[in-house]
């Protein structure tokens, strides 16, 4: 075989391979995505991550192959590398691999979920010592029970200033 044609077909197969692994680790970012959810500054920030390391990598495939100079088929091997990742591997992949995630996950995410329900039931329970109250919940200020409304009017709590009873005058 001539020397040049094996060079293109090794530089061929190299754009195929680089394909798949693009492929593949933009898979695992739909992984990760599903894992955890992001928010939509970050999802930007992976993508664009994402084609700037890919983009780096076509250039340097482009220029450590073939000098620098553009083909047709560089273009032509990384998408046929994409698809037949995606139609073999890629098809299970994220699904098989996010069930695996979950499955070592889980009980580190179990055991952060219970400490997180018993730090919220502490911190409930200390807030409730905090200020006398009635069986109804409802104190004022300094943690004096508040009177019942009459005629939609809240009335003052027991020994306040505004509270004025007939012995008193």
């Amino acid at each position: 075989m001539n020397k040049e044609i094996a060079g293109d077909v090794t530089f061929f197969l190299a754009a195929v391979f680089l394909g798949a692994i693009a492929a593949l680790a933009y898979d695992l970012l739909r992984v990760w995505r599903r894992f955890r959810p992001q928010t939509l500054f970050t999802v930007s920030l992976q993508d664009f991550l994402y084609w700037f390391l890919l983009g780096l990598a076509g250039f340097r495939l482009i220029y450590s192959y073939n000098d620098g100079t553009l083909r047709g088929f560089t273009f032509l091997g990384i998408g046929l590398g994409a698809c037949l990742y995606s139609l073999t591997l890629g098809r299970f992949f994220v699904t098989y691999c996010l069930k695996l995630l979950l499955f070592l996950t889980f009980p580190v995410r179990k055991g952060l979920l219970f400490l997180k329900k018993q730090g919220k039931l502490w911190i409930r329970a200390g807030n409730k010592t905090d200020a006398k109250q009635n069986h109804h919940g409802r104190t004022d200020v300094h943690g004096k029970k508040k009177r019942k409304k009459k005629d939609g009017v809240e009335a003052a709590p027991a020994g306040s200033a505004g509270d004025v009873r007939s012995s008193d005058l």
